[in-house]
């Protein structure tokens, strides 16, 4: 299927939506084309597909990187835009970012919890503790959970449950 999508005509095709975010020390371009689906495409319902290109450079103007993406969509263009198949994507990772952490932040997948109901008890613990911090306003889960293994009533305390 990325043979038949990078086949298309994407040097033709007009930039539907283009948005600009400035945070975390860098300035990311999104840049979202969107065509019609071929009738040849080997997945079924497909009406959109689209190119989706990331730039990221520092605040100086240093490119930092450069992605392209390719993607498929079975709304048609009447039920989801350009706009709305970007902001897809982008939340689609917002997801994909609790996962990320979990597994290269508490190595979720060497886990060696996997029988009955002992993987969705760790992800649940996870997930709260990941939750904790954010509600406690660290965005730097990393860094947070080093700092709370360095004292154990540490997490506690900010979080108004000790006396």
């Amino acid at each position: 299927m990325y043979d038949a999508l990078d086949a298309l005509p994407w040097r033709d095709a007009p930039i539907a939506h283009h948005s600009t975010h400035k945070g975390h020390g860098r300035i990311t371009t999104r840049t979202i084309q969107v065509l019609p689906a071929p009738p040849d495409l080997p997945f079924p319902h497909v009406n959109q597909v689209w190119l989706i290109e990331r730039h990221v450079t520092a605040t100086d103007g240093t490119p930092l990187s450069a992605i392209a993406q390719l993607g498929i969509a079975s709304p048609d263009a009447d039920m989801a835009t350009p706009t709305d198949l970007a902001g897809y994507n982008r939340d689609h990772w917002g997801i994909e970012v609790l996962h990320w952490i979990r597994d290269t932040l508490y190595s979720e997948d060497h886990s060696r919890t996997r029988t009955r109901s002992g993987p969705r008890v760790m992800a649940s613990l996870l997930n709260l503790a990941i939750g904790a911090f954010r509600l406690a306003g660290r965005t730097d889960i990393t860094e947070a959970t080093r700092w709370a293994c360095r004292y154990m009533s540490r997490p506690f305390a900010i979080l108004g449950l000790t006396s």
